[in-house]
């Protein structure tokens, strides 16, 4: 199963990049560049549906895009976060 939750990217001052799944509580990813700051978020994204996934049946409702406020220099995205099947290995 896949789900879809909208994400913040922000360029870091001192370099890098970070990436807020703003509808997971503490849930980010960070990077030296944006492709690796994406994967960290998705990894940390599917790692905490899991997480809720033992606790809870439901997930938090995904805001929309357009209702996501941005600072400047801020853009906003959907990611993807493939679950893993039961019993799959990494």
């Amino acid at each position: 199963m896949t789900y879809y939750y909208p994400a913040v990217i922000t360029k870091k001052e001192k370099g890098g990049y970070r990436v807020d799944v703003i509808d997971l509580e503490s849930c980010y990813g960070e990077g030296a560049d944006l492709e690796d700051a994406l994967e960290n978020a998705r990894y940390a994204g599917v790692n905490w549906l899991l997480a809720e996934s033992e606790d809870q049946a439901d997930f938090p409702m995904q805001t929309h895009l357009d209702d996501i406020r941005l600072k400047p220099g801020q853009k906003a995205t959907m990611l993807a976060f493939l679950m893993p099947r039961e019993g799959w290995e990494e």
